[in-house]
């Protein structure tokens, strides 16, 4: 027997020798109905009637589709890298009127973080909204998901990829780092462990903390949305996407270990705020990993509470479906549309769009120095 990680690490699944680890991913939807594509965007308001759909086609609204014979019929079916132009038209997520930097930091590992990343660029991308994801974790994991590596049988093979180290040290192009994906809307910059010469780097420079904000972003105009997926240490790398980000997002998991490491990931990130003079960046959290036992519940609680004027209460359970969606290189809207997980991320993501869209004024409730550590 073999052990294989799933990309996210949460679970261990064996299986034989000769099964291959990505066998999973032979499962994954490559073509899609239009009512799978009701399904996806949720869209029973916008496409009542499969006409609707072919109309749009036929007026070069959406992409044109193959038309597969099922019997004696010809039925429509759209590839996977023509969703986001459908979802442009029909998704449940608008285009923003400007850019959008969100910084995804918290200082706990196993809560989800990179699995909502994921999640949320994905979603992004299959609803038209051009969206790129800026890997930092040492690890690797968002890289793993987004932009597996390939089997290499011999190591003259392998090539070795380029990241932020090469951009800001090497001199290596934006175009030269910048990877993309089966969507024409999701693109990456994977993680390299070069990552860690990167920080020491960091910390010689001038100006350490705006490097990306001065370097980086400008290069990076034409996304719509830019996620910075974090590892959970506090880093330059970390202080550097915290700069350049208009929102903080932070997963909080309903467990001990989680709800012990929030009350000095908030602060932390409130008191680099106050250093920094980002007045206006806003700090969402959401909960995750909740579960029905009692411990769970508790934490849940106290997030609700103590950290009310930040919270999204919109969580996020663990599920198998979630992890399945993982290993098929989907979204939960891809792989499972009809599941419970799937509902939840709807819920969460339409209520967190809201908030990255809405003016500074407009979200927030009250000043985030209300937050009191002697009180959580």
């Amino acid at each position: 027997m073999t052990k294989i990680y799933t990309a996210t690490k949460l679970e261990v699944f064996y299986q034989f020798e000769e099964i291959k680890p990505l066998k999973a991913a032979k499962m994954r939807k490559e073509l899609w109905t239009s009512a799978d594509i009701k399904k996806l965007f949720r869209a029973e308001d916008r496409l009542k009637s499969v006409q609707t759909l072919y109309n749009a086609e036929n007026k070069g609204e959406v992409p044109k589709a193959e038309r597969i014979p099922r019997g004696k019929i010809q039925v429509r079916n759209w590839r996977i890298n023509q969703l986001p132009a459908i979802g442009k038209k029909y998704g449940f997520l608008n285009k923003p009127d400007k850019q959008i930097v969100m910084c995804k930091y918290i200082q706990k590992g196993g809560v989800l973080k990179t699995t909502t990343t994921y999640n949320e660029a994905r979603t992004f991308a299959l609803n038209g909204i051009k969206t790129l994801v800026i890997g930092q974790d040492f690890e690797c994991s968002i890289t793993d998901i987004i932009y597996p590596r390939q089997d290499i049988i011999k190591l003259e093979d392998s090539i070795k990829p380029l990241g932020l180290y090469h951009y800001f040290v090497e001199g290596a192009s934006i175009n030269e780092i910048i990877k993309h994906t089966e969507l024409p809307t999701l693109d990456i910059i994977p993680e390299t462990h070069d990552l860690s010469i990167l920080e020491k780097w960091l910390n010689q420079q001038k100006r350490r903390e705006y490097i990306y904000k001065d370097r980086l972003i400008p290069e990076l105009s034409n996304y719509d949305v830019i996620i910075f997926d974090n590892n959970p240490g506090w880093t330059h790398l970390v202080e550097n996407a915290l700069v350049a980000s208009h929102a903080v997002v932070c997963p909080l998991g309903c467990n001990l270990l989680a709800y012990n490491a929030s009350e000095t990931n908030m602060a932390s990130i409130l008191e680099f705020q106050s250093e920094m003079r980002l007045d206006t960046q806003k700090i969402i959290a959401y909960p995750t990993l909740l579960n029905k036992s009692s411990l769970s519940q508790q934490a849940y609680g106290q997030y609700l509470t103590r950290l009310s004027d930040y919270i999204i209460n919109k969580p996020i359970r663990y599920t198998v479906a979630g992890e399945e969606a993982l290993m098929q290189g989907q979204s939960i809207f891809e792989a499972a549309p009809s599941s419970a997980l799937a509902q939840q991320y709807y819920e969460l993501l339409t209520e967190e769009w809201k908030a990255l869209n809405q003016p500074y004024d407009e979200y927030i409730k009250t000043n985030y120095s209300s937050f009191n550590e002697e009180e959580f």
